[in-house]
């Protein structure tokens, strides 16, 4: 009788084994009355986020999560998201809660969000991993990320402000307010003009392409790595403070001073000022 038990047990596991599951699976597809230019507040983990902005006068929400184990599973998965509509503004808060889960095989999942919504609108997110698309979205933009990559692109609004542990962060344009937090990261910012700047990396590269205005305020700390600085119009003086780095410029800079942990530079045109803080980073200045 135990043997019998026993090969039926070893039977039922190797069946398991061959099998394909799926739990965790969430599927949205909505539209959402908000305000031109209300907040999207969005809290979400491992997604692949897309947000475009238009003309359009509600938020479309699409949601995709697709979860597929191999071999044997057990304990309890849940998963879910809530979206709430409150005063002209959308919350999108992802809800996940395991219990004892367990896998011996594979594990896949495939998450996606899908944002489109008015172009005025503004962003505060939170999240873990992922990757974030985000295009023509003219309202403040807020960031707070663990490991992700960002792309902004076409974004016309004047506050940036982004968190980042471990990414990188591309822009095509800005303006107004740049503010950026970052720790194993490279940032990439072009045909900006920006009135004021803070940026603190630890490892990764800084470089920005902006115009500068003369009450115009720019402050760039990175431990390791590469400083870039390309001015597209306008001048200032920029103080730049240095342990192990070396500096350079190309065009019309005029170099006021320079010794063993500082260099002041001028650049005509623009009373502009440029702090830069450099430890064993490298430090470029283009006109």
């Amino acid at each position: 009788m135990k043997t019998l038990l026993l090969a039926a047990i070893l039977g039922s596991a190797i069946s398991v084994v061959g099998q394909s599951t799926k739990s965790g699976n969430f599927h949205l597809d909505k539209e959402y009355t908000m305000s031109v230019t209300g907040t999207i507040h969005l809290d979400a983990s491992d997604a692949k986020v897309f947000i475009t902005g238009s003309n359009r006068k509600t938020a479309h929400v699409k949601i995709d999560r697709e979860v597929t184990t191999k071999g044997i599973s057990f304990g309890e998965r849940e998963f879910s998201v809530d979206v709430t509509e409150q005063n002209g503004n959308l919350s999108i808060r992802e809800r996940s809660h395991s219990s004892s889960v367990g896998i011996i095989g594979s594990y896949h999942e495939q998450y996606t969000i899908k944002l489109e919504i008015p172009e005025g609108t503004s962003l505060d997110i939170d999240g873990d991993d992922g990757d974030y698309f985000i295009k023509a979205v003219h309202g403040s933009i807020e960031l707070d990320l663990d490991d992700a990559d960002v792309e902004l692109s076409g974004c016309l609004g004047n506050s940036f402000k982004i968190k980042l542990d471990d990414g990188d962060l591309r822009m095509d344009t800005g303006k107004g307010l740049l503010d950026v937090d970052a720790d194993d990261a490279d940032v990439n910012i072009k045909n900006a003009s920006f009135e004021k700047v803070m940026a603190r990396l630890d490892d990764g590269d800084f470089v920005v392409e902006t115009a500068l205005v003369d009450a115009g305020d720019y402050f760039i700390e990175v431990q390791d790595g590469l400083v870039s600085f390309k001015v597209l119009g306008g001048g200032g003086n920029f103080d730049i403070r240095h342990d192990d780095a070396r500096v350079i410029t190309e065009g019309s800079f005029e170099t006021v001073e320079r010794s063993e942990d500082r260099t002041l530079v001028t650049l005509a045109s623009g009373k502009a000022k440029v702090s830069i803080r450099a430890d064993d980073a490298r430090v470029r200045l283009i006109r």
